[in-house]
């Protein structure tokens, strides 16, 4: 009995002293500013999920992958969300980033436009040269001239840059005929607003890079890994509760976002829920990247000009921090 108090008192004392060690402070910038498939993260922070592995998150709005691949790479932030194919551009050219899981592992960029157009393919495209509305950057724009140049539209088609905040209303006041983004994220917003949409994946086009990533620099992997450890695990709770309480995470959003329409956020967040799992990673824990999808996603880059001289696929990315891989 003694010793069975004993026990007790001891496991009490050593529980006390873990919850008053001083958490750790990590930031994460996300791709872009606060939206419906961001919500998971917030959900995750209100939950306690982080606080419990010892990590105080700090959750950024981003301006494009490429930004935040960079301000990762040069150490101004710990972790970020950003495009693959953008990752790997920045990679190849000596940005010191490497992709730690996958996050949305299907490509979600496409062309938008109004269903008025009636473009069934890029060949449709070909005609009337349309403004096309690209933000420097973005995750899809770094993809957009592979696409014009495997569907043979280099040269028939106006690019208009705009900041990515303009895009859907230059769309919708008619300004520019198409735009380039994620499908899941623009069509319920310019569909809400009132014009039927309609997407030309890149896919479709033969482009087909995975999206959404979970990054962080190659000196956070060598100076504290256990770290990069717990934050992909955590990155897979994450998406997992967000999956099971889509609503609530839609709320945890609203407290920091507040004029978002929560129909909006709602369908944008249970749309990307589509782009997590992949027919390549079947099987697979979420945060798994397939190494055969990423040789091929290097090659497009290389042959369209992303990347320009070919690196070993480990040097973009690696599955070690993936638990259950």
């Amino acid at each position: 009995m003694l010793r069975r108090l004993i026990q007790i008192v001891l496991l009490s004392t050593l529980a006390a002293a873990a919850q008053a060690q001083p958490l750790e402070k990590v930031t994460l910038r996300l791709d872009w500013v606060n939206s419906g498939y961001h919500a998971i993260w917030y959900l995750a922070i209100d939950r306690g999920l982080f606080k419990v592995e010892g990590i105080d998150l700090e959750v950024l709005e981003g301006r494009g992958s490429s930004v935040v691949a960079q301000t990762v790479g040069n150490g101004s932030v710990m972790f970020g969300t950003a495009d693959t194919g953008a990752v790997m551009g920045l990679a190849s050219q000596g940005l010191p980033v490497r992709i730690v899981g996958g996050y949305l592992r299907q490509s979600p960029v496409a062309l938008i436009f109004p269903k008025k157009n009636n473009w069934n393919s890029y060949a449709d495209l070909a005609k009337g040269n349309p403004r096309i509305g690209l933000s420097p950057g973005s995750g899809a724009a770094i993809l957009l001239p592979a696409v014009l140049k495997a569907a043979n539209l280099e040269g028939k088609v106006q690019i208009i840059t705009m900041e990515p905040a303009a895009k859907p209303t230059a769309l919708l006041e008619g300004r520019v005929d198409a735009i380039e983004s994620f499908d899941f994220l623009q069509v319920p917003l310019l569909e809400a607003s009132g014009m039927p949409t309609a997407t030309l994946p890149f896919a479709k086009a033969g482009i087909n890079v995975p999206g959404l990533s979970l990054v962080t620099s190659q000196d956070m992997i060598k100076k504290n890994p256990a770290l990069v450890r717990k934050m992909v695990g955590l990155m897979q709770k994450t998406i997992e509760l967000g999956r099971k309480e889509p609503d609530a995470a839609i709320d945890a959003l609203l407290k920091r976002a507040p004029t978002i329409k929560r129909d909006v956020a709602t369908q944008v967040l249970k749309l990307s829920f589509n782009l997590i799992d992949t027919d390549a990673t079947k099987g697979r824990p979420v945060g798994w990247m397939s190494p055969e999808v990423m040789t091929q996603s290097q090659e497009i880059l290389v042959q369209y000009g992303g990347i320009k001289t070919k690196q070993p696929i480990e040097s973009y990315f690696t599955n070690e921090f993936v638990p259950g891989s």
